[in-house]
């Protein structure tokens, strides 16, 4: 149900249960944790896609409860996030039609999310009596929190044009050039030295939280370390 292929440094994570809408059961998330696990030491890029005409609706509500309680399927959920967050390469998106819950925090844990204009976006957790805690985890490294609250307490779907507005996507095509931009960008930064497309994604990540006073000494120091490890 989670199709990982690898193609020279180039692997490609695909979420195949077009029936159910790429509902994930626990057992796909189980699956896509230990395909990011092989694509930590296999490739410097990971292409996501969902199969058909929707990216994923999130986890299947229709699943039974795990028979050992709730820890272990968070504990699972909570090791699959940090997989995708930390995986060393660059990880892209490409997103279409519905995205919900959990397929929203994949998207917004990857590097860059590249959307087609049909896609749409959605968190049905507080309809259903719980918070959903992951996601608004990574929501405040995106969103602010006055509109996170108003698509997570509404329940709402949105747009793939607010979406971008918000912060949750890098760009928005229209859905029949999806494949192709996603390919192009592939072929561009395939080209790119992979340790300084990895170096541009830890410095943005560490420098981040920093004050703004601190981040002059902190390039310095990094960008000299970088040129000694070229020289």
């Amino acid at each position: 149900m989670i199709e990982f292929k690898v193609n020279g440094r180039v692997g490609y994570l695909t979420i195949r249960r077009e029936e159910a809408r790429n509902a994930f059961t626990g057992e796909m998330v189980r699956q896509f944790a230990d395909c990011l696990k092989l694509a930590h030491d296999a490739a410097d890029l990971l292409i996501i896609r969902g199969e058909g005409s929707d990216f994923t609706v999130g986890r299947d509500r229709t699943e039974p409860k795990p028979v050992g309680g709730p820890f272990d399927s968070f504990r699972m959920l909570s090791e699959t996030n940090g997989l995708l967050a930390n995986f060393p390469g660059i990880s892209i998106v490409a997103v279409q039609g519905a995205a919900h819950g959990f397929g929203v925090g994949a998207i917004m844990r990857s590097d860059i999310a590249i959307a087609a204009d049909n896609a749409h976006f959605g968190f049905d957790e507080v309809k259903l009596g719980f918070p959903p805690m992951f996601v608004m985890q990574e929501m405040l490294q995106h969103v602010s929190p006055k509109r996170a609250l108003d698509v997570l307490l509404s329940g709402r779907d949105f747009d793939a044009k607010e979406a971008l507005e918000i912060g949750i996507l890098s760009r928005v095509v229209p859905a029949a050039k999806l494949d192709a931009e996603v390919d192009v960008l592939v072929t561009d930064l395939s080209k790119r030295d992979s340790a300084v497309l990895k170096s541009c994604k830890r410095y943005l990540r560490e420098v981040t939280p920093m004050s703004p006073q601190a981040r002059g000494a902190f390039a310095l120091v990094e960008q000299t370390r970088f040129a000694l490890s070229k020289s």
